[in-house]
């Protein structure tokens, strides 16, 4: 079964926010960047960013090797790459 589900990853030492479409897109998007003064609170601004650009969280924010990674629903199309 491939999967189709659209992601969230916050890079814990980059503080750049990607999505990622499903399970062919292995790079992802970079969609924005969060502020150093952010760092304590990184779910929260994270979900703050991706509000500007139409997309919101539908799972909790996980803590994965590297930084934060959650499911997400667009509502807006976010722009991509290529």
């Amino acid at each position: 079964m491939t999967d189709t589900n659209t992601y969230a990853y916050v890079d814990a030492d980059t503080l750049d926010v990607r999505i990622i479409r499903g399970e062919a897109d292995t790079e992802g998007t970079i969609v924005g960047r969060l502020d150093a003064a952010d760092r304590p609170a990184l779910s929260e601004a994270a979900d703050k960013l991706l509000a500007t650009l139409g997309v919101r969280p539908v799972s909790d924010w996980r803590d994965v090797e590297g930084g934060l990674f959650a499911v997400v629903e667009e509502t807006a199309a976010v722009p991509t790459a290529g």
